[in-house]
């Protein structure tokens, strides 16, 4: 049997696997599925159809699948999906998917959520994602993997962040921002790579330099239009294999919001 505290309410449909710790005053509703070895802290609330993976762990006051922040919601199944060994510190919110879209609000795998943080409704992340202290990734928003925040960030709604991405403390993002870039300031801008990180996870120097020349190809031609560096830069850049994450990114179906604008 899970270790379940005396004063937790957990639901007797909720499926909880036998190595599951749910500390005091937690609150289990029916339709969550809770993954091997999880551990709810204190006070940790997961309403509704929410499916956590193995390995997490959930610090006191964190709330997971509420109805979405939406001015008259429709009532229905809210999803959410949780990956594998994430982690959600104090207070942090993840609110469930719109109603009938057929789609969970999605956490992936590894990913560390700080004090405060919030993802709202039908956001999407990739895996090894760290959103710190007080963040807030608002509707519909797809965030790539391994993309850092600092504190403070407030993300627009329906905003993309690519992979290996780097939003620093205080960004007000209201714009699109390409694999590998820094975003920073109000009004959000990039005009650097994510070295740092990047080099931490094994990039060379060669591979740096790689991007940093595909993105001055993109950006700071003047003679082209802007469509028309993207479709050179295929030719240009036929046998690398960063220049295409970044052209596969400015070329995908994204929600129609502009890109975060390039300052040299």
């Amino acid at each position: 049997m899970a270790e379940i505290h005396a004063t937790a309410i957990v639901h007797k449909d909720a499926e909880i696997d036998s190595s599951v710790e749910i500390g005091p005053h937690c609150i289990v509703e029916a339709g969550v599925k809770i993954g091997a070895r999880t551990k709810l802290h204190a006070k940790v609330s997961i309403l509704g159809h929410v499916e956590i993976g193995e390995d997490c762990e959930f610090f006191p006051n964190v709330v997971v699948g509420a109805r979405p922040q939406i001015l008259n919601a429709k009532p229905g199944v809210h999803p959410v999906s949780i990956g594998h060994r994430s982690t959600l510190r104090e207070n942090v919110t993840i609110h469930g998917a719109t109603a009938g879209t057929g789609e969970a609000t999605r956490l992936g795998d590894d990913c560390y959520i700080m004090v405060n943080g919030h993802l709202g409704h039908d956001v999407q992340t990739g895996n090894k994602c760290v959103f710190a202290n007080g963040v807030m990734i608002g509707g519909h928003c797809r965030v790539g993997d391994q993309v850092w925040t600092g504190g403070g960030v407030a993300v627009h709604q329906f905003t993309w962040i690519g992979d290996h991405a780097f939003i620093a403390g205080g960004c007000i993002l209201t714009g699109d921002v390409i694999p590998f870039a820094v975003a920073e300031g109000n009004p959000s801008h990039f005009r650097t790579l994510n070295a740092v990180g990047l080099t931490r996870r094994g990039f060379s120097r060669g591979d740096l330099q790689d991007i940093r020349s595909a993105v001055k190809f993109i950006f700071e031609g003047s003679e082209d239009t802007f469509a028309a560096r993207i479709g050179k830069a295929r030719s240009q850049f036929a046998d690398n294999a960063y220049a295409a994450k970044i052209l596969d990114f400015l070329e995908s179906s994204r929600s129609g919001r502009k890109l975060c604008p390039y300052s040299r």
